[in-house]
């Protein structure tokens, strides 16, 4: 067979085809820049066709632990959150936050003090120290008198199971770049009967570098401690006295003062009683009590800035902000803003024959 008529046979064709295939993919692999990966993550136990989204923030769906309850939230679809800083952000779902998101912790919910939202409700919570975090996307319930909200997140601890041994925990501890130091410790002692359960963590960042090696003002540090006084005396009734407190400071790049104070307490009493008749099921309640102190200002965490006069001449510190013409002069600066904020939540659950309200 001449060789024309050999490379016109199909399967001589083919092999043709094929050589010369690897010969350029090869010669294209070599001008190929590789990108990095991208991860997509995706959330289950999705109830209600997927407008309840149920979380276990024990289980970090990104490389590090959140610092705070929007940085988790982000990385729930709908989810985003306005930062300043390395800390401390305010949560949006689908372009709306503040009062359109209700933020609740065990059923309670926690304002914050500043107007404007340095210290959002997300500020006060460390996720990894609750045990399931749950989103109601939409207005369609009303068990929290959350009539308009975008959305319903709650931070939850489950009720102690110690039956089988008298105690629980785990301890954590993070490092990371740029000073990032993570504590975090849970432990429960108690019986069937009563119990007593600590939440305690720590958290600290330094500044960041950008890439000309400035650095970014973004360092935080903050601490959280909660304790919980359990008392169930049978299988059908459950009483909990919990108190906690908490303090932090932040530095933010795009603001013009820092964070230096975000102190909490916070007291609360919740109860619930279960197959009290054959109507009514379960009776729960709770009130709780919570105290901000935030304190926001130019010179504890940065260098303060200097009050020049007309002809920039420096006049000193110790003044407030004010304006010359067009010339802003500003000085050491300070502001305080507290709240106190009282929830009281009942609800019953009642069932006749095949309905349930």
């Amino acid at each position: 067979m001449s060789q024309p008529q050999f490379f016109l046979q199909p399967l001589a064709a083919a092999i043709c085809i094929a050589c010369y295939s690897s010969i350029a993919f090869a010669h294209e692999q070599e001008n190929t820049t590789q990108l990095a990966p991208i991860v997509v993550t995706a959330q289950l136990n999705n109830d209600a066709n997927g407008l309840i989204i149920h979380a276990d923030p024990k289980q970090p769906i990104q490389p590090v632990p959140a610092t705070d309850g929007a940085d988790y939230l982000q990385s729930i679809a709908g989810f985003n959150s306005i930062k300043s800083g390395g800390t401390n952000g305010d949560v949006t779902f689908r372009g709306m936050f503040g009062s359109r998101i209700k933020i609740l912790t065990d059923g309670s919910e926690n304002l914050g003090a500043c107007p404007a939202r340095m210290d959002a409700p997300t500020s006060y919570i460390q996720p990894e120290s609750f045990d399931r975090i749950s989103v109601i996307k939409g207005p369609q319930t009303v068990q929290y008198a959350n009539t308009g909200s975008a959305a319903t997140v709650i931070f939850e601890r489950e009720k102690p199971q110690l039956e089988d041994k008298p105690y629980q925990g785990q301890a954590s501890v993070l490092t990371g770049s740029f000073g990032r130091l993570d504590h975090n410790v849970e432990a429960t002692v108690g019986d069937s009967h009563k119990y007593i359960r600590l939440n305690a963590n720590r958290s600290e960042s330094n500044s960041y570098k950008d890439g000309d090696g400035h650095s970014v003002p973004s360092s935080w540090e903050r601490w959280n401690t909660d304790l919980a006084l359990g008392w169930t005396p049978n299988d059908d009734t459950w009483i909990e006295l919990t108190g906690g407190k908490a303090d932090g400071e932040a530095e933010y790049a795009g603001r013009e003062m820092d964070g230096s104070q975000f102190a909490r307490e916070s007291l609360g009493l919740r109860f619930e009683k279960k197959n009290i008749t054959n109507v009514i099921k379960k009776i729960e309640g709770q009130v709780n009590y919570s105290y901000n102190d935030h304190v926001m200002d130019n010179f504890s965490l940065r260098t303060p800035p200097k009050m020049m006069d007309h002809g920039g001449m420096d006049m000193g510190m110790g003044h407030d902000e004010m304006d010359h013409g067009s010339m802003k002069m500003s000085g050491p600066s300070a502001m305080q803003v507290t709240r106190r904020t009282l929830n009281t939540r009942l609800a019953m659950t009642s069932e006749w024959d095949k309905l349930s309200l």
